[in-house]
């Protein structure tokens, strides 16, 4: 029969309560590990914007907007719902800044900047400042100094504009001409004060005023009157998302694996658009 010691006990009982000690605390990292990643992948995304149609259209429809079917496409496979409002764009703004929403769609690298957000390497497309006139007008725009023809012009509640067009908004002579306009669908508005006679032009997002014009039946009321250079529009992230680089990668990478399926063509056809790239 084996005989113990107390020493030998004593030596058996602390070997085994440090292996047991590292055993449990092995089985707590695996499980935390577990957990994190179950927490991560049941996690809902809020993004935000106005609406800003095709680029985002009516929650809870088939056609929730281009955008919107490329972050469901991008994170819902992976069990990351995808929670989209509609909220005022100024608004958009702060609560992506203050960690009220996970993202803003539609933002430009100026807009992140000025607002602290955080961008990837995909944009969502380009966006122009075009000008649309009514139907008998005569304006031509290639230029910021065109507008000063005008009387009203339309712009849009917190959007930020391209240089050019912000300096001839803020300069002081020009302050009674302009009519901003708030809510959830500023363009849809200005469309409607642009035929009614209430504007004499409205400075808007190609994309968006075709929207617009087609929606409301009125393609041969108004014209384009021109459009000044593209700038690259993104998803902007909050800088207070959990695991914000990561999302932002994963973005990135679903956009890449989208265009090269051809699942990106196919969603923007919808929308009656082309790939950007």
């Amino acid at each position: 029969m084996l005989q113990l010691t107390q020493n030998d006990f004593l030596t058996w009982a602390q070997s085994n309560n440090i292996l047991l000690r590292r055993l449990v605390s092995i089985a707590s990292f695996i499980l935390s590990g577990l957990f994190s990643s179950v927490a991560a992948s049941a996690q809902d995304l809020i993004v935000q914007a106005d609406r800003w149609c095709p680029y985002n259209c009516e929650p809870e429809t088939p056609t929730p907007g281009y955008v919107v079917e490329l972050l469901q496409a991008i994170f819902e496979p992976n069990g990351v719902k995808i929670r989209y409002q509609i909220v005022p764009w100024d608004r958009v703004l702060r609560q992506a800044r203050d960690g009220n929403a996970d993202a803003a769609i539609g933002a430009t690298k100026h807009e992140a900047d000025a607002f602290g957000l955080l961008l990837g390497s995909e944009p969502i497309g380009d966006s122009s400042d075009c000008l649309y006139v009514a139907g008998s007008s005569k304006i031509k725009f290639s230029e910021a100094s065109d507008l000063d023809a005008l009387k009203r012009v339309g712009v849009a509640s917190g959007y930020v504009y391209s240089e050019d067009i912000e300096a001839w908004l803020n300069r002081p002579g020009n302050k009674g001409k302009i009519i901003v306009q708030k809510g959830e669908g500023p363009a849809e508005t200005n469309t409607r004060n642009l035929v009614l006679g209430r504007l004499d032009g409205v400075i808007e997002d190609d994309h968006v005023m075709r929207h617009a014009i087609f929606k409301l039946g009125i393609e041969h009321e108004l014209i384009l009157a021109g459009c000044l250079k593209k700038t690259q529009i993104f998803v902007a992230f909050s800088p207070k998302l959990k695991n914000a680089q990561r999302v932002i990668k994963e973005f990135d990478d679903g956009m890449g694996a989208l265009r090269r399926s051809g699942q990106l063509g196919r969603i923007l056809g919808k929308y009656g658009l082309t790939d950007w790239k």
